[in-house]
């Protein structure tokens, strides 16, 4: 799973709803900015699930965490998206309709706080069926030459060159440079099929 999603930039999953820049609002949670990136963090791993990645559009420290001071930050899509296993599964998640990256986070952490309540109250298989709809990870459209839009003639040799492609690319085509949502998943999408091939 590592191979295939980036902590940085966002890596929103395909078929998932984005909040309008103009809808979003400030939560009313009461919470610090490192206790709402904990509490997530600490609700999936109650949850049973492993293998975390957290995705934003801000860098993390080598602890995996966000920086504090960072948090706070107003950016143009504050936008969160949680990959981890469960129960085998690579599952997605994500939140963009607060104004700040904690506020999502600690929403992902609320809502995975409510999905444990269903597993103590005995059905686990509803939260089994829960999950089945948040295993869609990106994928790309089916006919698209990947390596083309990533801007390669062909399959290079390493996937180091795949990765150093991709992130020159996100930076220009991000909606928050002036590229369109379309094409930044249609990129995100190829560079997660290509990154699949070297697996």
């Amino acid at each position: 799973m590592n191979e295939t999603i980036e902590t940085y930039p966002l890596c929103w999953p395909t078929g998932y709803k984005r909040t309008p820049n103009g809808q979003r609002a400030s939560s009313r949670f009461d919470q610090t900015y490192d206790k709402a990136q904990r509490f997530m963090r600490m609700e999936v791993e109650r949850l049973g699930g492993k293998d975390l990645i957290v995705s934003t559009n801000l860098r993390v420290r080598k602890d995996g965490l966000l920086y504090a001071d960072e948090l706070n930050r107003r950016i143009d899509d504050p936008g969160v998206a949680i990959y981890f296993k469960y129960k085998g599964k690579v599952v997605a998640m994500c939140a963009d309709q607060y104004l700040r990256i904690w506020e999502n986070m600690y929403a992902l952490g609320k809502g995975i706080e409510a999905l444990r309540g269903m597993e103590r109250w005995g059905v686990s298989e509803f939260l089994d069926r829960a999950f089945t709809g948040f295993t869609a990870l990106p994928e790309a459209t089916p006919g698209k030459d990947i390596w083309g839009i990533l801007g390669l003639s062909s399959r290079p040799e390493y996937s180091e060159i795949v990765r150093v492609q991709y992130r020159k690319l996100a930076k220009e085509r991000h909606p928050d440079q002036g590229g369109s949502d379309a094409a930044f998943q249609e990129l995100v999408d190829a560079f997660n099929r290509a990154i699949q091939t070297y697996e």
